[in-house]
């Protein structure tokens, strides 16, 4: 499908058709999608968790708010992004990150701080950090519906639950180092499309 005709496709979809899946190889398209987005400094902060089991599924609609889309998706994606305390310009996690970069850590560290004081200070480095989750989501939508698959994006949920229920499925996993971005959900329609309904670009645009 055209990109634009992806985009025009999308649709929020709130109840699955439970007896169709979700190929593998869609899968697969849909994280690539996920791990391509856009992220600030490069950093990368994120972690996908991408989950079929059904029991999982049905534990996850339960700390959504029992959203109908949540217990039916085939596919359901939670986006995490780390902590605030990981973002220190000399920790550990962004040594690592920036290591990959031309010149490193010291030239990253230079360029990063002053963003990095600035977020700090202003008390938004929790809210930069889960505002790019939403970029991640967007490019998972769109892939989703260049797939001919429908899917809808869930800011409704109980985060300490969904950090609960990760951590008793995921080996490891510490809650604490985490934030839950956005969740996704992805599938084929089992209700009938709705209009998606867009003002005019005259109406959202100024030229200048």
């Amino acid at each position: 499908m055209e990109f634009m005709d992806a985009l025009r496709a999308r649709w929020a979809c709130k109840l699955y058709d439970e007896s169709l899946p979700v190929a593998e190889a869609e899968e697969e398209t849909i994280l690539e999608a996920a791990r391509l987005a856009p992220t600030s400094f490069g950093l990368e902060h994120w972690r996908f968790v991408s989950v079929r089991d059904a029991g999982l599924r049905m534990k996850l609609f339960g700390a959504c708010l029992a959203q109908e889309g949540v217990r039916s998706a085939p596919l359901v994606l939670v986006t995490l992004v780390r902590a605030a305390r990981f973002y220190e310009p000399d920790g550990d996690f962004c040594r690592a990150r920036s290591a990959r970069f031309p010149g490193g850590h010291a030239v990253f560290r230079d360029d990063y701080r002053g963003y990095f004081s600035f977020l700090r200070e202003a008390g938004r480095l929790e809210h930069w950090a889960r505002a790019q989750s939403y970029l991640a989501c967007a490019n998972m939508m769109n892939a989703a519906a260049s797939l001919g698959l429908d899917s809808c994006a869930i800011e409704g949920y109980d985060e300490a639950a969904v950090l609960s229920i990760l951590a008793e499925a995921l080996p490891g996993f510490q809650p604490e180092d985490w934030k839950v971005g956005i969740v996704c959900t992805v599938g084929h329609a089992g209700e009938p499309r709705r209009e998606r309904i867009r003002a005019p670009l005259d109406e959202l645009v100024t030229r200048l």
